[in-house]
């Protein structure tokens, strides 16, 4: 029996039931992207060209101080080359540089450039005009709601 909540898989006829969990997990991804897009559309509006949407990932995840390959590695789920390449390409952009840490000698430092920094607080600067759009549509005590939805973790439960 099957309502539209629940289908039976295509091959071996299990139960496919629906979970606002998995929805909003997906709606979660899809939200992202959008939000991912939009912004790359302001910044080179701005002037910031060739972004892509994975070093505007990468660039959002960097402290505003002092970064670490190992640490970012960690923290993204790639390994340090992947963090060394992706880094190099945002230093030929402008964006990033390294230099030897003060403390350990033998690593180095991962910074923003000015123009880096300048590009992040215009990223900051649209999303704080978004904030106004989806106050305006949904509220901000709904807002507010969903962000503690989105914060919920199921492991700490």
């Amino acid at each position: 029996m099957s309502t539209k909540l629940t289908r039976k898989s295509p091959t071996a006829s299990y139960d496919l039931v629906a979970s606002h969990s998995l929805a909003l997990t997906q709606s979660c991804e899809d939200f992202r992207a959008r939000m991912v897009n939009w912004l790359l559309l302001q910044l080179e509006d701005d002037g910031f060209q060739n972004l892509t949407p994975s070093q505007l990932s990468f660039l959002g995840s960097l402290d505003c101080g002092v970064n670490y390959a190992a640490q970012l590695a960690r923290v993204l789920g790639i390994s340090r080359q992947a963090v060394h390449k992706t880094v190099r390409e945002l230093e030929r952009a402008g964006w990033l540089t390294t230099r030897p840490d003060e403390q350990l000698g033998n690593q180095r430092v991962i910074v923003f450039t000015d123009e880096g920094e300048r590009m992040m607080s215009q990223a900051r600067l649209h999303f704080l005009k978004l904030d106004s759009q989806l106050i305006k549509i949904y509220g901000k005590k709904t807002l507010d709601e969903l962000q503690k939805v989105l914060q919920f973790d199921p492991l700490s439960t």
